[in-house]
């Protein structure tokens, strides 16, 4: 159980109780219509995606992208990104850092501009997805399928079993937060569709470019890079952290989503304000919030100790190191070897014409490496039937790794007592 959860009751009903504060509410489909797939098409959200999407294709195909609209499509779309992964994300979901007055509000107005819901909407899914990662009740779950975690998961509801409890009463304690609930239609018409348009128009002269391209394009297209942070960097990357759940980490999904697809460190650290940790990961929100930060907007930043960030990545180096020694042939184990007394040893060389020498207390056959041998054959054939310790360990030549590793796999048969 989890702080603030009461151990008494069940996930249903404490989550319940949680959310009769003015919050958004999980919207489950009943048990009895839950096999219908009409019954499980969320209307609200399904359908104002899909017409978006649908406008943002036309606008592709019939409406011409003027450069000035294009560097404000960019611009407002970097801007409203940013305050999903520095706002929704980072500073309400996972409490990373305390942002100012002026900021918290700058983060839920332009956050709002990407129609992602809400920011208790937003923020009780990402916590759910935490808490329930890969399960039945993490809302993105990836085990249903890329294609459910990138965009299913959004038009349809959940049955009744797979709805979670996530503690959000930090949230409700939040006046920007619930300031931005109650007038999220009308925060959302303004950032999203209202300002990009009337500015494409007013200032660059292009009323339809705004509204098509910098109004609903970018939106869509906000949403989509969003949206590959619970598909793609579930998929696709490295596991330098942690490979007991999906997330990955991935630099292409890091760039396109200024700075979440660092998703395994992420998930392994979900409180840093960090996701990409190291100082040439292209973090572009990390790198803001520091910024935020120098100049008394932002404080606080929590930083997971770089001792334990070690820990992770050293402890993962050895579990990869395992698996791939699981893949390598080492020869027969020295307990399963033969053993052989000197006067054996001797006697297999002289009698049985064996190509044997001893290094170290193990016997190697060297018959097959005799013309192989890069100091030539001489040398080979000079120690046969002798202890060459000595000249193997630098008498002679002190032997790589690699040549040690050839013997013990490919040549060792013995071992003398």
């Amino acid at each position: 159980m989890e702080v603030g959860e009461p151990p008494e009751k069940s996930i249903q009903e404490s989550e319940k109780d949680v959310l009769k504060k003015p919050v958004y509410k999980v919207k489950a489909v009943p048990k009895d219509k839950d096999k219908s797939i009409h019954s499980r098409w969320y209307w609200p959200f399904a359908s104002g995606i899909l017409i978006a999407e649908a406008v943002a294709i036309y606008a592709v195909f019939f409406v011409k992208l003027k450069w000035p609209v294009g560097i404000f499509v960019l611009l407002y779309g970097v801007l409203s990104g940013l305050c999903i992964t520095a706002g929704y994300h980072r500073l309400w979901a996972h409490r990373s850092y305390k942002a100012s007055w002026p900021l918290a509000v700058f983060l839920a107005i332009f956050g709002a501009a990407s129609i992602q819901g809400s920011i208790i909407w937003w923020v009780q899914n990402h916590r759910l997805h935490h808490r329930y990662t890969d399960t039945e009740r993490d809302p993105y779950n990836i085990k249903r399928g890329f294609w459910y975690a990138h965009h299913g998961w959004i038009l349809f509801r959940r049955k009744e079993d797979e709805l979670g409890y996530a503690d959000m009463t930090d949230l409700h304690a939040s006046k920007v937060v619930l300031w931005q609930y109650k007038y999220y239609f009308f925060i959302c018409a303004f950032s999203s569709l209202i300002l990009p348009t009337a500015f494409c128009g007013l200032v660059l002269g292009d009323w339809k470019g705004g509204f098509f391209w910098g109004a609903v394009a970018r939106l869509v297209g906000v949403q989509q890079v969003t949206f590959c942070v619970n598909s793609v960097a579930h998929t696709f990357g490295t596991q330098p952290y942690s490979d007991e759940q999906t997330p990955r980490d991935n630099w292409f999904t890091g760039i396109i989503t200024l700075g979440e697809g660092y998703h395994n460190f992420h998930h392994a650290f979900p409180n840093d304000y960090r996701n990409g940790v190291r100082w040439y990961d292209m973090d572009i929100t990390k790198w803001l919030l520091y910024a935020m930060e120098q100049l008394g907007l932002a404080s606080n930043l929590k930083r997971f100790p770089r001792n334990e960030i070690m820990k992770g990545r050293v402890a993962m180096k050895f579990k990869n190191a395992q698996k791939m020694a699981k893949r390598v042939d080492y020869g027969t184990p020295i307990e399963e070897l033969p053993m052989f007394t000197a006067s054996e040893f001797v006697a297999e060389v002289k009698e049985r014409s064996k190509k044997w020498i001893v290094i170290e207390g193990f016997i190697y056959n060297v018959e097959e490496f005799i013309k192989m041998h890069p100091g030539g054959p001489k040398l080979i054939k000079g120690g046969i039937g002798k202890d060459m310790t000595n000249a193997f360990n630098g008498g002679v030549y002190n032997h790589h790794y690699s040549a040690r590793n050839l013997m013990n796999s490919t040549m060792r048969v013995g071992k003398i007592i």
